[in-house]
């Protein structure tokens, strides 16, 4: 069964109405080729036919490397497929950064057979940008498939209920009205949140109904992604070192990340480390968030934080699966799927920041749009108090700043005021 993903209106859209290369790039697993499937199932009803190509196949991988072959070569190939250019086509090339030259045949494809519309999957952005040419410049139009929000989690576990639930919250935006609706459904909430966090979004983890599978198939999408294939593009030759840092991260996601503590720690020179932490952002396993600062000299703008992209794979490194209520970092877990539910959901105008000072006041994270400032304080149990930090924060910029929003995200305390909105984690949106 395929289950809709938020993301697959928006790339059905932009298909319809224009003739740009639609391109998919995300970690593997993260349900890239499902994506494609329930694309493929909305067009072929408007009687378009659908060819999909695996370019993990080396028959098909061998076929379409045209690399500096021209239009008559395309024209055999489309030939050979079955593919007859007088009609709407669906074309898709799953992992088409396999290719040795996926540009020019993208390229060719767009410019000379129009009626053809063409979607593109890739697991690495370092290999996309680095295969990509200027060509495809105006001819592609990029979507990044990330690990399942909690809405797609809620749905893929059946839960339309509360699926129900948070729809009615995002069109209420956040109204006491619904507290006694939001408190009948908490228990519930609250378990599936729990093992969402502990285990992450990758759909067949979702999918798994034992803790033992659920750990494999994690296993086996560190092997064959974070081990191997990021391993083998980087040409990296201290296995032992990458494998540390990449522990290192974990145990310290959400604390400042200071390149030369970690170089001291780990025995890596700064350039390594530098490099691996970028490689791991382009490939989708980990993400940055820079420091908020209106004096450079007085807030700290050098060191920055990371996050997992997807809380399974850091509790992998870990080698830890406990439920939130019998760990230690319950409240990293929660502040990384805050930190990735913000940055997932933010339009091009906002920006998302840390607060820390020399003095140490701390605030999660800053979301900035345009002049707009909210604060957001999370913690892992029901907080129903004020947090200095936001009166300190408006002590020092309530003058020079348009704070418009303070926001505690919770366990399960929910409660909107003039001064401050309590939201539980799991009614993030």
């Amino acid at each position: 069964m395929l289950h809709k993903r938020k993301i697959s209106s928006k790339i059905i859209e932009e298909l319809k109405k224009s003739h740009e290369i639609i391109v998919l790039f995300g970690t593997r697993q993260t349900g890239k080729t499902s994506l494609t499937k329930l694309i493929s199932n909305e067009f072929g009803k408007s009687k378009n036919t659908i060819f999909y190509f695996d370019l993990e196949d080396k028959t098909y991988r061998n076929l379409f490397d045209i690399k500096k072959s021209g239009i008559e070569t395309i024209k055999n190939i489309l030939k050979i497929e079955g593919i007859d250019i007088k009609k709407k086509n669906l074309i898709i090339f799953d992992e088409i950064q396999l290719l040795d030259d996926p540009s020019n045949l993208l390229k060719l494809l767009h410019d000379h057979f129009p009626k053809q519309k063409i979607i593109a999957t890739g697991s690495s952005s370092l290999q996309i940008k680095h295969k990509f040419t200027d060509s495809l410049a105006g001819r592609k139009k990029t979507f990044k498939v990330e690990p399942l929000n909690f809405d797609e989690f809620l749905l893929f576990k059946g839960e339309d209920k509360l699926l129900n639930i948070r729809n009615i919250i995002r069109e209420e935006r956040y109204n006491n009205n619904l507290k006694h609706i939001i408190d009948a459904g908490k228990d519930t909430f609250i378990n599936l949140f729990e093992e969402y966090i502990t285990y992450g979004g990758y759909p067949e983890v979702v999918l798994s109904n034992s803790k033992t599978d659920k750990i494999n198939k994690l296993k086996s999408i560190s092997n064959a992604y974070i081990q191997k294939d990021i391993r083998e593009f980087a040409n990296i030759d201290n296995i032992d070192a990458y494998n540390n840092l990449i522990k290192y991260i974990a145990i310290n996601s959400g604390n400042l990340i200071n390149i030369s503590s970690v170089s001291n720690t780990l025995g890596m020179a700064k350039e390594t480390v530098n490099k691996y932490i970028n490689l791991l952002k382009e490939t989708f396993i980990i993400d940055k968030l820079m420091p908020f600062y209106t004096n450079k000299t007085k807030e700290i703008s050098k060191n920055y934080k990371l996050y997992f992209k997807d809380n399974g794979v850091r509790n992998l490194q870990l080698l830890n699966f406990n439920l939130p209520e019998n760990r230690t970092d319950k409240g990293i877990l929660y502040e990384n799927h805050v930190f990735n539910t913000l940055e997932n959901n933010k339009d091009a105008l906002m920006k998302n920041y840390f607060y820390r000072t020399q003095l140490k006041t701390e605030i999660d994270i800053i979301s900035k749009t345009e002049d707009k400032i909210k604060l957001i304080e999370v913690k892992s149990s029901d907080y129903k108090k004020n947090v200095r930090a936001f009166t300190a924060f408006e002590e020092k910029y309530s003058k020079t700043l348009n704070i418009t929003g303070k926001i505690i995200i919770n366990k399960s305390y929910f409660d909107i005021n003039e001064d401050i909105s309590y939201i539980p984690a799991y009614l993030l949106y």
